[in-house]
């Protein structure tokens, strides 16, 4: 009886640990307070969605990326300091493989995505309408 108690127990632990080994980890580029607020709030609903850090510039987001391991990274275009444009720049040129890179910006002009496409960005979305797209292309990498 013992045995199988430790047994469903290490079954159960090894249930859990897969869990936490199959979430996506994201990392966000947002200086908006307000916004990456209603972000990770929106993405923290999501099970399998971990958000591993945030960035407010261009250069505290490349030494962070370059120091984590991330799956995918949500950048803003329009920062204080620097550029989203800078960090997929930055992203491009690394020789470390880095995961998926989703612009999400309030400037969704075609010229910035057709930019942002050729500095390495997997997918482009617009702020003001966009966040359901994002979060479901964030829950379609987790299948």
């Amino acid at each position: 009886m013992r045995a199988n108690k430790l047994g469903s127990r290490i079954q159960s632990e090894s249930i859990q640990i897969m869990r936490v080994e199959n979430k996506l980890k994201v990392f966000l580029i947002e200086d908006g307070c307000q916004i990456r607020s209603i972000l990770i709030e929106f993405l923290q609903r999501t099970e399998h969605i971990e958000i591993i850090g945030f960035a407010e510039n261009e250069s505290d987001a490349l030494d962070q990326l370059r120091s984590k391991e991330w799956d995918v990274v949500i950048v803003d275009i329009g920062l204080n300091e620097g550029s989203g444009l800078g960090v997929l720049a930055g992203l491009q040129h690394d020789p470390w493989k880095h995961g998926k890179r989703f612009v999400f910006t309030n400037s969704p002009s075609p010229a910035l995505k057709s930019r942002c496409i050729a500095l390495g960005a997997d997918e482009f979305f617009d702020k003001s309408r966009d966040l359901n797209m994002l979060v479901n292309r964030l829950q379609a990498m987790l299948t």
